[in-house]
């Protein structure tokens, strides 16, 4: 058993948090098999890493492109035998809350204690046998709340008393993508980045991109909002075919226009493919980074040696004196592509102001039913909220009587919303779209990374993300940031196959819970259904509210 103490995992805490370091992560791709020759160069050049004591960490991959690879768990403890830490990326596609939570107490006795917690690609088709089915039975913003409570020392119940663990030591940290083309999708990253770091997030990655403005605006947004999260810009090593695949959208999350893959082609063509052209570029951007106000670089690419590493570190650190000079060289913005800020003509990056936000905006029949709908019929405090829990609490126990309200639930439900009976309704939060039937990811706490063009990663050119749905629709009543109002809590899969309403009025679901709506048997006789404990709190504690930071579980937030 490895010891748990601060010294065992701390050179990358460090370098991060270290005002004079400039961190570097060296980001390794695992593939399938465990002795394969591909495993068994990333040991050698995480050997060779340790040795050199230019990287403080080695960061490895979890099944990416949603493929089967050795476990990056795994590796990870093998890679900190070689001497140097590994950043271990969790994927949250393959694994439900119990497997997360067991694998994060194989990590922590093995000393591993660097994690960036991802959503991870959706499963490619290439499982054992076809197509695996996914998880994502959690959030990174959840699991960033589970670490928290684990670094804390853990509390559970068992025969009836309270245990605590020992406390965790990981230092977590997430993902995000400023280089998005959409204003839906780019807020969306902002709203879900903000939901991560109040979660605790200690850390930030940035996507791959190579437009620097799209680079500098998580920096300003970091320091408008006092955010004071270290964060490495992605330095990947760009190869014409792998600029072709990123094109076309066949990497999620990755943004490579048409301007660079043409000048990439023209690079191929010298007698070393592009190879010098490539690693300069790469200098070059971690020499903007560092201007930007980065914390570190998070080197990656393919068939990438340690001595490119150093290569690129060196000769960064030797442009760094003149880096607003090479932003000319990192201008590839995207057709009518959206950026947070506006236009500094000037320097060629930002000015700091927002810019305008002028998409259009629609009120579909459906939004403006389903909040007249909910108004009128689940809003507390009504006469018909007094009504309807009155029934549902009748109606519990009288099973043929209740199936009768269900069928009626399930079918009105499934014709407007493609319900598939939850139980644990995100409607409400979600402007009224079902993310269970209508996600891939089941995604209800903000997007993921994986959208392109506002599409979804899954289904390209076919169906948009609903997240940029969402966020549209709410834009049109001016409550977008409703989407980063609270932060709701892992789906509650007891409710699996149930009524939304039974579990809303009788006080079981999450959205119950946050508005304080207690189980009938836990109400007082004398109150009536207008004297709701949720709807006192709301009206005692709003304007409070309004001028402070709640907590995610707090009953009032985002109502």
């Amino acid at each position: 058993m490895v010891d748990n103490s601060q010294s065992q995992c701390h050179i990358f805490q460090e370098a991060l948090l270290n005002p004079s370091t400039f961190c570097i992560s060296w980001e390794q791709v695992p593939g399938r098999g465990a002795f394969e020759k591909q495993h068994q160069a990333i040991l050698e050049a995480s050997e060779r890493a340790a040795k050199g004591g230019r990287v403080h960490a080695i960061s490895i991959t979890d099944g990416p492109g949603g493929s089967p690879a050795i476990a990056s768990t795994m590796l990870g403890a093998e890679i900190k035998r070689k001497g140097v830490e590994p950043l271990v990326h969790f994927a949250l596609r393959d694994a439900n809350r119990i497997a997360i939570e067991s694998l994060f107490y194989g990590l922590n006795s093995a000393g591993v204690c660097n994690l960036l917690v991802i959503s991870g690609d959706f499963p490619a088709r290439d499982g054992y046998d076809g197509q695996a089915g996914r998880v994502f039975d959690l959030d990174p913003t959840q699991v960033l709340q589970l670490i928290k409570r684990m670094n804390e020392g853990l509390q559970y119940e068992v025969m009836g008393k309270t245990r605590t663990l020992t406390p965790t030591n990981f230092f977590a940290g997430v993902a995000v993508s400023p280089f998005k083309k959409l204003e839906a999708e780019v807020i969306g990253q902002y709203y879900k980045l903000e939901n991560k770091i109040r979660a605790g997030a200690r850390f930030i990655i940035s996507q791959i991109g190579f437009d620097a403005r799209k680079m500098q605006e998580p920096i300003l947004w970091l320091k408008q909002n006092g955010h004071d999260v270290p964060m490495l810009a992605n330095i990947y090593v760009l190869s014409y075919p792998t600029a072709r695949l990123m094109n076309a959208n066949k990497i999620p999350g990755c943004v490579v226009t048409d301007k660079l893959v043409t000048q990439l082609e023209a690079e191929s063509q010298a007698p070393d493919k592009g190879v010098a052209a490539r690693l300069l570029r790469a200098a070059k951007l971690y020499a903007v980074a560092r201007g930007l106000g980065y914390k570190g670089a998070h080197i990656g690419g393919h068939n990438l040696s340690y001595d490119n590493v150093e290569y690129i570190i060196d000769k960064g650190e030797e442009l760094y004196p003149r880096w607003q000079e090479l932003i000319p060289e990192f201008e590839y913005p995207q057709k009518d592509g959206f950026y947070l800020y506006a236009k500094d003509e000037k320097s060629g990056l930002n000015t700091g102001e927002f810019a305008p936000r002028p998409m259009p905006v629609k009120k579909p029949f459906i939004l403006r039913f389903s909040r007249l709908t909910h108004r009128l019929f689940f809003q507390p405090g009504t006469l018909a909220f007094k009504i309807n829990r009155r029934m549902a609490a009748w109606t519990d126990h009288i099973v043929g009587l209740k199936r009768v309200f269900e069928r009626v639930e399930s079918q009105g439900k499934g014709v407007l919303y493609e319900c598939l009976r939850c139980g644990d309704c995100s409607l409400p939060d979600m402007a009224y779209i079902c993310p269970v039937s209508q996600c891939p990811k089941g995604k209800r706490l903000g997007p993921c990374g994986g959208s392109y063009e506002g599409w979804c990663e899954v289904y390209p050119n076919e169906r948009q993300c609903v997240w940029v749905r969402v966020y549209e629709r709410l834009k049109a009543y001016h409550e977008e940031d409703k989407i980063k109002a609270f932060t709701t809590p892992p789906r509650n899969w007891e409710l699996w196959q149930t009524s939304s309403w039974f579990n809303y009025f009788l006080g079981r679901d999450h959205t119950a819970k946050r508005l304080g709506i207690e189980p009938p048997d836990k109400v007082s006789p004398k109150k009536s259904g207008n004297s709701q404990p949720g709807t006192q709190l709301k009206k005692e504690t709003a304007p409070a509210c309004a001028q402070a930071k709640c907590a995610h579980d707090c009953p009032v937030k985002g109502t």
